[in-house]
């Protein structure tokens, strides 16, 4: 019965009568959503995203994307190889942009952090959306999503992209919001993967003041010193003011890695991060002097050394 209801409105679509048939999809799922029929379900959303996306009906295609979420959650799917698989392929066969993929994909998020997936959501479904968001030129929300992923030579892509057109002396803040929200999720390595490829590919000439402060930050992060920590912070102060917000994330920072409690009035972590992550272009002063730790190097006497 499923077989020939779908094949009957898959030869519909020569016809380019598209609402109709989305029409028709709709209703179907709907029938078959009452009944408690989900692989029908499941079955019918998918054939029908892949057809629409066959024939560039973008739009059409991410209407029923977004209700194959809506059948996960009513049905209470568990995030699993299986359940994300088609999810994956519908989203990166859209082309171009299109609102409606974006917020597919978001409520794929949604889905996955409440049932069986990471608590933030499907890393592999952040780094998707990242993709895509930094590909449309919207950087503050893919930076987000970067934080959350999985994929960090595309992040450090997508902020090499982001500073093209900035001055040299200002590229240090855009890697340490970027470090720093890796660190608020307890993502050490990730952040010191995404520091030595940013320093890498993007920076020319001597490192600025911020950026040996981001360098044994997470060398102190390995390591259980929380004086060496509250050091750092002390030495790179006047670094450190160039956004105001580094101060509150140095102290979840602080909570995070060595249990220091957070003073009343700070915020959520969800909060802080959307502040840390969306403030670029206004308060940035391009200024930090060069502080005691700033000549240190990595590879010469430990960092306790060069503080004597």
């Amino acid at each position: 019965m499923a077989e020939r209801v779908l094949a009957n409105l898959e030869a519909k679509f020569t016809e380019g009568n598209y609402y109709d048939i989305l029409q028709s999809y709709k209703a179907l799922y709907n029938r078959f959503s009452t009944q408690k029929k989900y692989k029908e379900t499941v079955t019918l959303l998918e054939s029908g995203c892949n057809k629409f996306l066959e024939y560039k009906q973008w739009n059409c295609a991410a209407d029923l994307a977004k209700l194959l979420i809506e059948c996960y959650k009513n049905f209470k799917t568990q995030y699993s190889d299986e359940s994300k698989e088609p999810i994956i392929k519908i989203f990166k066969n859209f082309k171009g942009e299109c609102a409606g993929k974006i917020s597919f994909m978001r409520d794929a998020i949604e889905w996955s952090s409440k049932n069986g997936g990471d608590s933030k959501g499907s890393e592999e479904f952040h780094t998707l959306l990242a993709i895509t968001l930094s590909e449309e030129g919207d950087y503050i929300d893919a930076q987000k999503h970067f934080i959350f992923g999985n994929d960090y030579f595309s992040f450090c892509e997508m902020l090499k992209n982001w500073t093209e057109d900035v001055d040299e002396e200002e590229k240090d803040l855009y890697i340490t919001r970027a470090i720093f929200g890796l660190l608020c999720l307890k993502k050490l390595k990730q952040a010191s993967d995404l520091y030595n490829l940013f320093t890498t590919k993007v920076i020319k000439g001597d490192p600025s003041p911020l950026l040996n402060f981001d360098r044994f930050l997470l060398l102190t992060l390995e390591r259980d010193a929380l004086p060496l920590f509250n050091l750092l912070r002390q030495k790179y102060e006047r670094s450190l003011k160039r956004d105001p917000q580094f101060k509150k994330f140095l102290d979840q920072i602080a909570n995070i890695f060595y249990n220091v409690p957070i003073q009343s009035g700070g915020g959520g972590l969800g909060g802080m991060l959307s502040n840390l992550l969306s403030g670029f272009g206004g308060g940035m002063g391009s200024g930090g002097g060069n502080s005691g730790l700033a000549s240190m190097d990595i590879d010469g006497p430990t960092i306790e050394d060069e503080m004597d």
